[in-house]
């Protein structure tokens, strides 16, 4: 038994393969798994931004990461690494960049490629506060430390 087919069945055919695979084409590039990009480490005043939040301070260390969660997995340690190595220093760096900062705990945040900042679960101990580029102490650190003077002829 004979199938026959006309040439315009073959010319739909045909328009709806291409279609096909273009779409199939414009899909896979726009979720490319393979997408590389950039690691940002950026340091927020809060632990929990919105969309048009800007950090006080960010860094591109210069990493190319995945544009998936292996990327961010990589991305989040690097920029936790590098917040723990900058502690010692950092106030100093910090007040340098910002000149003024009033009980400032900073958060640590990352990024990858386009994506939205994450927070990387790390806020600072202790807060910040600078003037003149310079730290000093903070007003909420003065009252902890502050000791009560106590007359000993009074307490026997």
């Amino acid at each position: 038994m004979a199938v026959t087919i006309s040439v315009n069945q073959i010319l739909v055919v045909s328009y709806l393969l291409i279609n096909s695979v273009i779409s199939q084409e414009a899909i896979k590039s726009a979720i490319n798994v393979d997408d590389k990009g950039n690691c940002t480490c950026g340091g927020f005043s809060v632990s929990t931004i919105s969309a048009e939040d800007k950090p006080l301070l960010a860094q591109s260390p210069g990493l190319t990461v995945k544009c998936n969660e292996d990327g961010e997995t990589a991305c989040k340690n690097l920029c936790v690494a590098l917040a723990n190595v900058t502690k010692a220093k950092g106030p100093e760096i910090l007040c340098k960049r910002l000149k003024v900062a009033d009980e400032l705990k900073l958060s640590a945040f990352f990024k990858v490629c386009d994506n939205p900042w994450i927070y990387a679960d790390m806020t600072a101990d202790e807060p910040l506060c600078c003037e003149n580029e310079l730290v000093k102490t903070c007003a909420s650190m003065q009252k902890e430390n502050s000791t009560v003077v106590v007359d000993a002829k009074t307490v026997m």
